[in-house]
């Protein structure tokens, strides 16, 4: 007659799954973590790519200049091509790259603030991207390029034309400076 005592599992038996459990985690942990990495990369150019979309078509929409620059409190622009504080879209009416919040027609269309350890570079003199009402970005065009700290081999770039459109970009030999 059984007592029903032999159905569980022993100590020895518990702690062999444990440590087999543990082995399999600590190799699939590396693993994790480049996924999660290339995750968050990946969010970081989609965000930028829709901003930039957005911002341009604004500009078609509205037939007004519209700009992208980098800024950390959504009012004012920084003079500053890394954008990794956050960016914000305005339309600028006045031709002056700055958002007038006195005036109703430069309204701030988008802000993104932003808390990632990604870090966003753009390339151009200018420091801005700025849609014509037309949707050219003419002198405004350049290179975005998205880092992380596992540096330049895992960076990623969009790259804005002068009419405007965006494409992306995997290299190896892009700077993350």
């Amino acid at each position: 007659m059984k007592d029903g005592l032999d159905n569980g599992f022993t100590l020895i038996e518990m702690l062999v799954s444990i440590l087999i459990l543990s082995i399999l985690l600590l190799l699939a942990s590396p693993s994790f973590y480049v996924l999660i990495s290339n995750n968050m990369m990946i969010s970081e150019v989609y965000t930028m790519r829709a901003t930039i979309s957005h911002a341009r078509s604004e500009a078609l929409a509205r037939r007004e200049p519209v700009v992208i620059c980098p800024t950390t409190d959504g009012l004012a622009c920084r003079d500053s091509n890394n954008w990794s504080a956050g960016y914000m879209t305005f339309v600028d009416t006045d031709d002056n790259n700055i958002a007038d919040s006195s005036d109703p027609d430069e309204e701030v269309i988008q802000w993104e603030s932003r808390q990632s350890t990604v870090a966003i570079v753009f390339d151009n003199a200018n420091k801005r991207v700025r849609f014509g009402g037309q949707g050219f970005a003419q002198d405004h065009g350049g290179t975005f390029t998205f880092c992380d700290k596992r540096g330049s081999t895992d960076a990623r770039a969009l790259i804005l034309n002068p009419a405007g459109s965006l494409r992306a970009a995997i290299d190896a030999d892009l700077s993350c400076d």
